[in-house]
């Protein structure tokens, strides 16, 4: 076992955890890589390993590189490198888990990990935008702009309505086909894939629809016609939109609308929007953790914080509705 690389090792992890029951998405992969790059580089400095041009770090490096000295020495660079208390907090999250598997599986006689401590992280609350913010935010979507590259004033206005009016995360957008929206007598509903594959149907108002089915007419008579399984949301060029594309886009509604950009990721606001929204209507915890896929109530309480806050005209459903009513363009039928 001595042979085995660190490289080969985090592979063999990962496997491991995207067979398991919760499985693993393809975001939450990534961030596990980089952070198990960004441990191999400060191992390799630590232990002052030449890592050969075209390997990674963690290729010239084994199990007997990762012990409690190093570790600690590797989790002091990254505050000295600045990384913030979340990044820290996540890398060390990483590399437990990690050694956790490799003691399990043999690698290990015993966990370096166990004098590593979390950074204390500071207990933020959502920030969720105002009645007024929102419907800047959606004229400035809903508005033609010269120097906007790549616009579509309807396929902004289909994510906003998607965003505000069911409160999924970026990647759940993302991964929406045609077929996700499911219509019956009862209503409209999204079927949503969250974390760890899991799936939930989430209710949205007709009239948050209403700028899905104007987008849709729009791509039909653009792009011409599409499958129940393609994409729900593509670009003018037939390119079925990525998180980066779903960022770069908000980033220029905030800018245009002139709303301050809170930190993190920008699409996520729209996400506490709605759920603090759902809370100041009436709505329960458990509506609202089943609504937004929290696994752990504890994670969907912190919203009830943001409601006793006091704030004042949080945006809600019936404002974000009336918003998008009152921006709604006129769609030309394709067959006219």
């Amino acid at each position: 076992m001595a042979d085995v690389t660190l490289w080969e090792l985090g592979r063999r992890w990962l496997d491991h955890k995207r067979a398991s029951g919760r499985g693993m998405s393809d975001n939450t992969e990534a961030a596990y890589r980089a952070d198990l790059q960004a441990w191999g580089q400060a191992l390799a400095d630590h232990h002052g390993v030449h890592v050969p041009e075209g390997l990674e770090p963690l290729e010239a490096l084994e199990p007997a590189h990762l012990t409690v000295e190093a570790l600690t020495s590797a989790a002091a660079a990254f505050f000295r490198e600045g990384k913030s208390a979340a990044t820290r907090s996540r890398r060390i999250s990483a590399m437990r888990g990690w050694c956790a598997w490799l003691v399990r599986t043999g690698h290990l006689t015993a966990d370096p990990t166990i004098e590593l401590e979390t950074p204390r992280l500071p207990r933020r609350l959502p920030v969720a935008l105002t009645d007024e913010e929102l419907g800047r935010i959606v004229r400035a979507a809903s508005t033609p702009h010269r120097q906007a590259r790549g616009q579509w004033i309807l396929l902004d206005r289909a994510l906003i309505a998607l965003f505000a009016g069911a409160g999924p995360r970026t990647s759940e957008v993302v991964g929406l086909r045609v077929h996700d929206v499911v219509r019956d007598t009862g209503g409209v509903l999204l079927r949503l894939r969250g974390k760890g594959g899991a799936h939930r149907n989430v209710p949205i108002d007709p009239v948050a629809v209403e700028p899905v089915d104007d987008y849709l007419t729009d791509r039909r008579r653009r792009l011409g016609p599409f499958e129940a399984g393609d994409p729900l949301l593509v670009t003018l060029t037939g390119r079925a939109i990525t998180t980066g594309m779903i960022e770069y886009r908000v980033d220029q509604w905030f800018r245009r609308a002139g709303v301050r950009r809170p930190e993190g990721e920008l699409a996520h606001v729209f996400r506490h929007t709605y759920a603090v929204g759902v809370l100041r209507e009436g709505g329960s915890l458990n509506e609202l953790q089943a609504a937004l896929g929290h696994q752990n109530l504890a994670t969907t309480s912190i919203y009830t914080k943001v409601a006793a806050e006091g704030l004042r005209d949080l945006a809600r459903t019936a404002p974000v509705l009336r918003h998008l009513r009152e921006t709604r363009p006129p769609v030309s039928d394709p067959g006219t």
